[in-house]
């Protein structure tokens, strides 16, 4: 196959993924952080109690009481995630009853365990609560002779004394695992338990235990959430902001072309194009990634205020990569080169110069990911994001571009990329 042919395979591939993020964009745009569209964000940070130390597997409870809790709200795509050993983010886009949200968020979790009078198509009716989480001392997964999973339970000395009581009474009957009102789980009584231990057992997966045990271990080491910050973004504010951030990102973008066509003429034109083919693949693959996040079970990602700057940004680091690659080319062409050597060569060296650069940016962009908390999550991912894009869209489309190019006899009057004076061999 002659380079030709392959430069003119590498832009029809990237001209496909392009269309292919287009209609990605209209089926699944980006979906929209609480900066830019409005709701609630708020950071609870742990405080360690007397005989209740704050620890990993602690954290761990109180997130997932909180995902429960958050689930009744009913907000459309919440964010509930770690922050550091101690905070935990809370972002509730659309949240309108916010002295609610934080009512329900802030409360202890309450765990219970209540009689099964009866099953209504799929929801339990629930009696009295018979005992709750204070009387539990632990819990762990465990395996059985079969080696599948179960839930070991260990009760205080008042919990073992009323727990014998229970399962003595609802023996052949179900026994509810409450959780803040939900039902986590409702095995049935065999026998009376005596003893101050106790277990769950049934055709379960690991998972299914793992999150049966936290919910459970929720009772027995509690972790007192108070709330370190609170911030309401309006619905109005928040459509300001956007339309503040696209603004400056389209201004950004009509600046930057207008330097590269007055400065480098038909690479101008090339840098449009790669610029515009760039933005597109950018945010195609933030909705990508969003929606592979989604299906995992996963919180997702969000475009945020800070998101947008780091396009913004992006925008002229790939023209800075353009420039450097235009830079080498035409220092080739004053040199008496001819376009097509020029432009391999120069693509070459400047291709190399850039890619030094891009991954320094890359480098200090992942150390703001895996350290910084919050927007500046946001903003370094972005970043690291736009360039594998550049890199992406320089090797594959701008370089097969020059090739094309360099092969046409009319390109190769050094006027069109702005060189005036041009070496000549002297006789």
């Amino acid at each position: 196959m002659s380079n030709k042919q392959k430069y003119t395979l590498a832009i029809i591939f990237v001209l496909l993924m392009a269309a292919g993020s287009i209609t990605l964009l209209i089926i699944q745009p980006p979906r929209l952080g609480l900066d830019l569209r409005g709701g609630m964000n708020v950071v609870l940070t742990a405080k360690s109690k007397k005989g209740a130390p704050v620890t990993n597997q602690s954290m761990d409870q109180a997130l997932y009481v909180i995902e429960q809790r958050i689930n009744k709200l009913g907000v459309s795509e919440p964010e509930i995630s770690r922050q550091g050993e101690r905070n935990i983010l809370v972002q509730l886009p659309g949240i309108k009853d916010t002295s609610k949200a934080l009512e329900i968020i802030g409360k202890t979790a309450l765990l219970e365990f209540k009689e099964v009078l009866k099953t209504e198509k799929d929801r339990y009716v629930l009696g009295t609560t018979l005992m709750t989480g204070k009387m539990l001392s632990g819990a762990q997964v465990g395996y059985d002779n079969y080696n599948k999973p179960k839930v070991e339970m260990t009760f205080t000395k008042e919990g073992a004394v009323k727990f014998e009581e229970i399962t003595g009474k609802l023996k052949g009957k179900q026994l509810a695992i409450v959780l803040d009102g939900k039902v986590m789980s409702a095995p049935n009584v065999r026998d009376q338990i005596s003893g101050g231990n106790a277990e769950i057992t049934g055709n379960f997966t690991i998972e299914e235990v793992k999150k049966l045990v936290l919910v459970l271990q929720t009772g027995a080491l509690p972790v007192q959430m108070e709330i370190s910050e609170n911030r309401t973004v309006g619905p109005t504010l928040g459509q300001e902001s956007l339309k503040a951030g696209l603004f400056a990102g389209i201004i950004g973008f009509v600046l930057v072309a207008l330097f590269m066509l007055l400065f480098y003429r038909v690479f101008g034109i090339i840098t449009w194009c790669s610029l515009s083919i760039f933005a597109i693949l950018l945010l195609g693959l933030l909705s990508l990634i969003n929606q592979i996040l989604v299906t995992s079970g996963s919180a997702g990602i969000s475009l945020t205020l800070p998101g947008i700057a780091g396009i913004i940004l992006m925008v002229g680091v790939a023209a800075d990569s353009s420039i450097i690659i235009f830079e080498r080319i035409k220092e080739e062409v004053r040199e008496g080169k001819t376009m097509r050597t020029a432009m391999d060569t120069g693509f070459s060296h400047g291709f190399k110069t850039f890619l030094d650069a891009d991954l320094v940016t890359f480098i200090t962009a992942a150390v703001l990911f895996f350290l910084g908390i919050g927007t500046v999550k946001g903003f370094a991912f972005t970043l690291m994001l736009g360039i594998i894009c550049d890199l992406f869209i320089s090797f594959f489309f701008t370089r097969a571009v020059l090739g094309l190019l360099g092969r046409l006899k009319f390109f190769n009057n050094p006027v069109l990329i702005g060189v005036k004076g041009v070496k000549t061999d002297e006789v």
